[in-house]
């Protein structure tokens, strides 16, 4: 069989862990894995903005929302209005978030430690170091780059801008 590229084979080993883990935190704890995800997120992080977080989850932006009101109606989550900007909405895990997350997080790293149980202890560090290098180069500069290469990607106002210039 001819090897996967690699963007199929991450989001491949994504889909085989977190389906099978989806299960189990469903019927362990009534949630699903990007449940969890988002709920994680809020409580890092009190008073995240929607906006930010539909961007952190790299979940689509309507089933974010979901979520997050899923949350909110079990009680998990608190929503304010951000005294800055009244269009944004400030969000803050629960107490019972806190003890969800409790039961969770063991859970969470039970399982990653079995994914990678395959790599020796060395070849475990450098290929999670590998991760987060990938992950650092694609959340600082490869969007970027990746329009330069192909302006076809750019926004349409990147395109207006770099249009102008050219005049």
């Amino acid at each position: 069989m001819a090897r996967q590229s690699l963007t199929y084979q991450l989001a491949s080993i994504s889909e085989d862990a977190v389906g099978l883990a989806d299960r189990m935190f469903k019927q362990r704890f009534g949630m699903h894995v990007h449940d969890i995800r988002v709920l994680r997120l809020i409580d890092d992080q009190p008073g995240v903005t929607f906006t930010q977080l539909a961007t952190q989850t790299k979940i689509e932006r309507t089933a974010t929302s979901r979520i997050v009101t899923r949350l909110i109606k079990a009680g998990y989550v608190r929503r304010k209005t951000d005294a800055r900007d009244a269009r944004q909405f400030q969000l803050t895990a629960t107490a019972k978030a806190r003890a969800l997350r409790e039961r969770a997080d063991p859970l969470t790293a039970d399982i990653e430690a079995l994914v990678l149980s395959v790599l020796p202890a060395a070849k475990r560090r450098q290929f999670l170091e590998m991760l987060d290098a990938l992950a650092g180069w694609l959340q600082a500069d490869f969007a970027r780059i990746l329009a330069e290469r192909y302006p076809e990607l750019a926004s349409p106002a990147r395109r207006a801008r770099r249009a102008s210039k050219s005049d």
